[in-house]
């Protein structure tokens, strides 16, 4: 019996001495380092490229514009100027002419504003405040050459024989006499509206514009007049009170 009982110790004791350890637990004998430190890498900064400047847009050499802030160009010139009734301070930012009596065949009325014409094909516009109540009471742009010939386009009332009475109409004048039709068309109660006229080689054609968007044609003239000249003109009345004709701006463009 005591010998049994000491042959299962011995079993036992050598099943403990085997028994293996654990993979996790580390031996005494082994040292542990830690790992080595990555170097980070820093990303590459992007270089700002200088913005390419746009170029810039070539000037129209046959373009103006004069928006009547405080003076005149100085390359306007009055035609039988009558300083007492044109003004750029009774209504800042706009050029009024009193629209007095006259007519330019007659070179009888005052304050026609001329400046030099371009050469070749060109178009000149105006934004126009004007409500004439006088037959013949007129205001708008002109195409000059002399008092004998020239164009002109814009407001006039009219009661005579082939008129409307208040609209817009164009005048061509040919050696001192108007050629028909002068193209009356209905435009009352209607301020500001915008006007232009353009030269085509020896066509001539007015517009008008409610919005400065949308162009109507009124009508248009054949004519072998040499535009010297551009401009305003007011005058005509026969009758009625003074009316004052208000000019936002005036435009010159080169046409292609």
């Amino acid at each position: 019996m005591r010998k049994r009982i000491f042959l299962l110790l011995v079993m036992l004791a050598s099943a403990c001495t085997s028994i293996p350890l654990p993979a996790s637990a580390p031996s005494a004998n082994v040292e542990l380092r830690p790992l080595p430190t990555r170097t980070p890498v820093p990303s590459p900064t992007p270089t700002q490229m200088p913005a390419t400047a746009s170029p810039s847009p070539v000037p129209d050499p046959k373009f103006f514009r004069d928006d009547f802030l405080g003076s005149l160009d100085a390359h306007w010139t009055w035609l039988r100027e009558d300083p007492l009734n044109w003004s750029l301070t009774d209504e800042p930012g706009m050029l009024q002419i009193n629209v007095e009596g006259g007519y330019v065949p007659a070179h009888t009325n005052s304050n026609i504003l001329l400046r030099s014409a371009p050469q070749g094909d060109f178009q000149i516009e105006t934004q126009i405040i004007f409500r004439p109540t006088g037959n013949f009471q007129f205001a708008g742009l002109i195409i000059y050459e002399s008092d004998s010939n020239f164009i002109q386009a814009g407001r006039q009332y009219c009661n005579s024989i082939g008129c409307i009475g208040e609209g817009m109409y164009m005048d061509s004048y040919r050696n001192g006499v108007v050629v028909k039709p002068n193209f009356g068309q209905t435009y009352r109660s209607i301020d500001p509206i915008s006007i232009r006229l353009s030269r085509r080689g020896n066509t001539y054609t007015f517009e008008a514009s409610t919005n400065g968007k949308v162009w109507f044609v009124i009508g248009s003239h054949t004519s072998d007049i040499n535009p010297l000249q551009i401009g305003l003109v007011t005058g005509q009345r026969m009758r009625g009170s003074v009316r004052p004709a208000r000019f936002e701006y005036f435009e010159i463009h080169s046409l292609p």
